[in-house]
């Protein structure tokens, strides 16, 4: 696990976001932002669109012939993936079936065995005909929720030995791990929604998953940049809790607010599911530890176990030090997550993609996931100018009892103060889109080779495509203006109304907790 910045000094930040001191205490992991620490070789290519066919940019919909992989010379890592069949995963709907279903392999199953090879040159470009860094068998499958109707595809990967089983494997510099998400930016017209957040975020957290740049290749066609990330698992490098003890049956876990109409296996029977506060569907799903190791002895503790720190955020006592809330969790780490969910605007908190971990005898911990839909980049809004203009996590499970405690209000107040002189300020986040455009350099024109007619919402179902048509960018430098611009009028609306927050631990919005 990746320890908190006890202390994070920023001695200097110039307009192009390059922190360059900081003080640290306790243990730490660096955290590697890959346009600033990785050379850039796109000087050394000469010929970086050659690979692109003329007739591409008239396509109206994905060709895969639009790049020719043989031509291919970029600065990021290529990851080639071969399959002898169509990867499964992708959602449908069956003749008289209401409820979503998923294409399985031949054999019926839901995980494909694939090879996957890895080429990352770090001195010089990347060709097809490199030896590659790493080679491994894999597991796939089609990932995502919404995402998983767009185009472009995102896949859940699982590196696996030649026995099919898992096995650790050290990804573009990333900790040793096999279970990896490949996530394809495709309604994100900026390419860099999760990679700048995920990194942000990382810098403020005890964890957040890492994320490398790279372009894909799927069976011989060119597929367009993606971002590999670490998952929200458990793993040295990643949430190091303890594994399950089976004799004390006690264990570290992650849990995660998740919805389906059927509810698994390893859905929770927690106190939260009492108190109304969840929507409908939704439910606490334990993601660690998952089916395999799990029993019923170990899936009742972890219910009493959030159970007794619910009962005392839902009691009378909920702000009190020696009944209340925050002896279970750790208060800084909720502080920066509410902050970071705010100015990210993700409207998911609470609802999906929202993960909590605990250690055996530990406190709550968020950690952050999946921000492809944060600053206005959701599907459907009917009114722009109030989506920027509220705030986005009072109404979500747990934080919505802890805005009623004054000091931790005051304390998001204060910290989001803090880190608007530094980290969160207009210069860095501005220089920070500023640099990582610069570092895709040519990656963004063959991504958009095969993937550029969905710049014209008129190619799009809507389900790939922003609602009302208007708000669809039609060239990347618009879609990176966009994000741009909407990422500071959040933020001169929060610097305006944060201390707002204050309403929701007046007395009068919480006295019938009190009484």
């Amino acid at each position: 696990m990746k320890k908190k910045l006890f202390v994070l000094l920023i001695a200097a930040v110039t307009v192009a976001g390059t922190i360059t001191a900081q003080v640290l205490s306790g243990n730490f992991k660096y955290r590697i932002h890959q346009h600033k620490e990785y050379p850039s070789t796109e000087a050394l290519i000469t010929d970086a669109d050659a690979c692109i066919k003329p007739t591409a940019a008239s396509a109206i919909q994905y060709d895969g012939d639009a790049v020719d992989v043989a031509l291919l010379k970029t600065h990021l890592p290529i990851i080639v993936i071969n399959t002898d069949e169509a990867i499964p995963g992708v959602p449908y709907y069956g003749e008289g079936n209401y409820h979503r279903m998923y294409t399985t392999t031949s054999a019926g199953d839901t995980q494909l065995l694939a090879a996957m090879r890895i080429i990352d040159n770090r001195n010089t470009y990347n060709s097809m005909a490199d030896t590659p860094a790493l080679e491994t068998n894999i597991h796939i499958r089609v990932r995502g929720n919404t995402s998983r109707w767009f185009d472009k595809k995102s896949y859940a990967i699982d590196t696996v030995d030649g026995s099919g089983n898992a096995a650790d494997k050290k990804l573009l510099g990333m900790e040793k791990a096999h279970e990896w998400a490949l996530h394809g930016p495709f309604l994100d017209k900026t390419l860099m929604r999760n990679y700048m957040a995920m990194n942000i975020s990382g810098e403020l957290m005890d964890y957040a998953p890492d994320v490398r740049f790279c372009e894909v290749v799927l069976n011989g066609e060119y597929q367009g940049l993606y971002v590999l990330m670490e998952t929200v698992s458990r793993g040295k490098g990643r949430i190091d809790v303890e594994k399950p003890n089976k004799m004390k049956n006690v264990t570290g876990y992650i849990v995660e607010i998740d919805n389906a109409t059927s509810l698994p296996l390893t859905a929770l029977d927690n106190f939260t599911k009492y108190t109304s506060i969840l929507r409908k569907d939704s439910f606490f799903d334990l993601v660690y530890p998952g089916k395999s190791q799990l029993t019923p002895e170990l899936k009742a503790y972890v219910e009493k176990d959030m159970s007794a720190f619910e009962k005392a955020l839902y009691s009378y006592d909920h702000d009190t030090l020696a009944y209340g809330f925050q002896k279970y969790v750790d208060i800084d780490e909720f502080v920066d997550y509410f902050i970071l969910m705010e100015v990210f605007l993700q409207h998911d908190t609470g609802n999906l993609s929202t993960y909590f971990y605990k250690d055996i005898n530990g406190v709550y911990k968020p950690c952050v996931w999946d921000f492809n839909n944060d600053l206005e980049n959701i599907s459907v809004i009917s009114d722009d100018d109030f989506y920027i203009r509220k705030f986005v996590s009072v109404q979500a499970p747990w934080f919505w009892m802890m805005i009623k405690d004054d000091s931790y209000i005051n304390r998001i107040i204060s910290r989001y103060r803090e880190l608007r002189k530094g980290i969160l300020s207009d210069a860095w986040l501005t220089g920070y889109i500023e640099d990582t455009k610069n570092y895709l350099g040519s990656a963004v024109d063959r991504n958009f080779a095969v993937w550029g007619y969905s710049f014209n919402p008129d190619n799009l179902d809507m389900r790939n495509k922003l609602r009302p048509d208007e708000r669809n960018p039609r060239s990347y430098d618009a879609a990176v203006a966009q994000m741009t611009d909407t990422l500071l009028e959040r933020l001169a609306w929060l610097d305006e109304n944060i201390e707002i927050l204050r309403q929701y631990c007046h007395e009068s919005a919480v006295k019938k907790f009190n009484h």
